[in-house]
């Protein structure tokens, strides 16, 4: 993540970090069992942190799963096969979860909820994962 983007981020979030980040090792072992390339500013993000639970701005709240519980949720239940082209990282822990649309030529962040998991209730809540801490980190 940048250094603008990385304060950006760090001025958002009202927790403690989840603790060591995430190795490059562990992230490049996600996206080859996921087939997918996760965005850079996520990537970094997880590089500092590997997750992340608190609240985001005044407003917000979010569940971002550490790199060691993404692979599984994703496989749990079916979910790769009920919204195929999603990546599901994260969650407002209030039944909707958070997830990379990989199926564009730039991955962007969308809220589908847990019940139903179908991409046709997926909505777009930002046009990266940046983009997205910010937009949850708004008032409403």
């Amino acid at each position: 993540m940048a250094q603008s983007n990385c304060d950006r981020v760090r001025r958002m979030l009202k927790g403690p970090y989840a603790g060591v980040g995430a190795t490059d090792e562990s992230l490049q072992s996600l996206m080859k069992e996921l087939g997918f390339t996760l965005p850079e500013d996520y990537l970094e993000f997880m590089r500092q942190t590997n997750g992340y639970t608190g609240e985001v701005g005044t407003s917000g709240f979010v569940c971002i799963w550490p790199v060691e519980e993404v692979l599984p949720i994703n496989e749990a239940n079916h979910f790769r096969e009920s919204v195929p082209g999603l990546v599901l990282f994260g969650s407002n822990e209030g039944g909707e979860t958070y997830a990379f649309d990989v199926r564009g030529h730039h991955p962007k962040v969308v809220m589908v909820p847990t019940i139903p998991l179908d991409l046709e209730y997926a909505v777009e809540v930002g046009g990266s994962f940046v983009d997205f801490l910010e937009n949850l980190a708004r008032p409403s």
